[in-house]
Formats: C-alpha cells, structure tokens, sequence
C-alpha cells in the first residue's frame, strides 16, 4: 500500500468505523469502498501534480531571463547556505529549501558564477539526503558539474536535471508532499529573484520611462505567473495531512493569489492600446507578499 493511499485510508477508515458502528455495515465492503476513495484520491493529486509541472517553467528560465535584462549578479538576494542547517530538522521545509537552492545554482549557472554554484548544490546535496532523493545530487553529478564550470549552458542544463530528477524521484517513491514543496521552494525563489532584481536594478543614466522598458520582461514574467500560484496552492492543500509547515505555506500563498486577483493584470494587458508599460510599482505589493512568504520559510 502507497504511504498516500495508507494516509487516506487512515482517515477514511476512522470516519467510516464510526459510521459502521451505528449502521451495523459489513467490513469487506467498507474496506473495498476505501480501497476504491483512496485510489481516486492518489490519482487526484498525481493530476494536479502533473497540471502543476507543466505550468512552471524550468530553473533556469527565470535566471535566463534575468541575465538578458543586464541585471546586475546580486549575491545578497540568494539564501545562505548556513540556514540549511536551520531546517536540517524539519523535512517539509528541507524539500521546500531543495527547490529553493536550485533555483539559485540556476541563477548562479547564468552569470557564470561556477565555483559558487558547486558550494550551492553542495548544500542542497545535504537537505536532499534528508528527504530521499541523494541520487539527483550525488557525487556523479557534482562531478559533471566541476568539469563543466566555464560551460554556463552545461551548468543550466545540469541544474534544471537535478530538480526534474528529485521530483520524479519523489513522486515514484510515494512522497507526493515532498515533490510539491519541492517544486514550491523553486518556483516561489525564481519569483523572489525577480522581484529583488527589479527593485534593485540601478540607474542607467537614462529617463525613467525609458529605464522602466528595460525592466518589463521580468515585470511580466512575474505577473504571468499566477496560474501556476494557484495550481501550487491546489496541489498543496491535496497533499496536506495537517502539515503546519505546508498550511502557513498555502496561506502565504492565499495571500498572493488575493493580490494577483485584485489587480486583475490579464484584463488589463487585454485591454491595453500599446501604451501600458507595467512597472515595479505594479509588483511592489506582491513583491512584498512573496519575499515575507520566502524568508518565513528558509530559515
């Protein structure tokens, strides 16, 4: 029996107990109609799992695109490695910090910070044996890695590997939660980027009008993202078993999804003339939302 159907089938069969107790019902067809719940239960959550993956974008994509813009590396905006060990302790925010330090050996892979990259996997190498998955980041790989420190398009493909390969990891090993906050722990860091780089752009000596044109890749990127938040938020609220850890996560992100709600950026990019030019100020509340979620959750 998978760990989620026996999950399921623990909650279920309390309830349902209750229930045979006043209604005199025979067992084996309890145990069928359990059996049959929590199947469709693991296939719902392997859907929405699957929904999720194929809204978000790859590691590297957001760090890509970061470096196209000619933002500045900003080494402060990435989590120190010595919070690994704050979490050490604590399995779902482990597999949300796993996300959390590929996402940055992907921005560190783009600006061609190798070496930096290695003593960045490394640490995610420690939190992945936590939860299962040393073999998306084991000594092979790490060596695939220090041969190919000048190869900036090696080091991308690598780290955009290793995260594809803990989630499937995962997902065949039955730890369904740990993937989610895994994936979660990517996304919500690539938005964090974002948003850091385009508060913390510098002048370029040009009008801001001008400057703020430079910027409306990453402003976009980050307002496209609200399908794949509420898709996260759905997939999480599955795989939660009262995981206090993953229910202040959701409402982080509740909190987030009510801000993309209000600004309503799709109606107004629909009915934009050619003349809206989306700025940080557009971003600043959510910015604000998604850096408190990130911080509350790396250490």
């Amino acid at each position: 029996m998978t760990i989620l159907r026996f999950v399921f089938k623990h909650v279920l069969a309390t309830s349902m107990g209750i229930l045979l107790f006043s209604c005199g019902s025979e067992p084996k067809k309890v145990e069928n109609s359990i059996d049959t719940l929590a199947i469709v239960q693991d296939s719902q959550i392997l859907e929405a799992v699957d929904e999720l993956f194929s809204k978000l974008p790859k590691p590297s994509a957001i760090p890509n695109l970061i470096a196209l813009t000619g933002a500045e590396f900003e080494s402060k905006l990435l989590s120190p490695a010595s919070n690994a060990e704050k979490v050490m302790g604590n399995s779902s925010k482990a597999a949300f910090n796993v996300g959390v330090y590929s996402a940055d050996v992907g921005y560190m892979a783009a600006y061609d910070r190798g070496q930096d990259a290695v003593q960045t996997f490394i640490v995610g190498k420690k939190l992945a044996d936590k939860i299962g998955v040393s073999s998306a980041f084991d000594s092979s790989v790490l060596e695939r890695i220090e041969k190919n420190l000048s190869q900036k398009d090696s080091l991308i493909s690598i780290s955009d590997a290793s995260i594809a390969n803990s989630s499937g990891i995962l997902k065949a090993n039955d730890q369904i939660k740990d993937a989610s906050l895994l994936t979660a722990g990517a996304f919500i860091e690539g938005l964090y980027l974002i948003c850091g780089l385009i508060h913390d752009y510098p002048p370029t000596g040009l009008p801001k009008a001008e400057q703020d044109k430079i910027l409306v890749p990453l402003v976009n990127a980050v307002i496209k993202q609200e399908g794949a938040l509420i898709s996260l938020i759905d997939l999480l609220q599955k795989v939660n078993d009262n995981d206090e850890v993953v229910t202040n996560l959701v409402s982080g992100l509740e909190k987030a999804k009510a801000i993309y709600a209000k600004a309503n950026w799709p109606q107004k990019i629909a009915e934009n003339k050619g003349n809206l030019i989306p700025t940080e100020k557009d971003i600043i509340e959510l910015a604000t939302a998604i850096s408190a979620l990130r911080n509350g959750m790396i250490q």
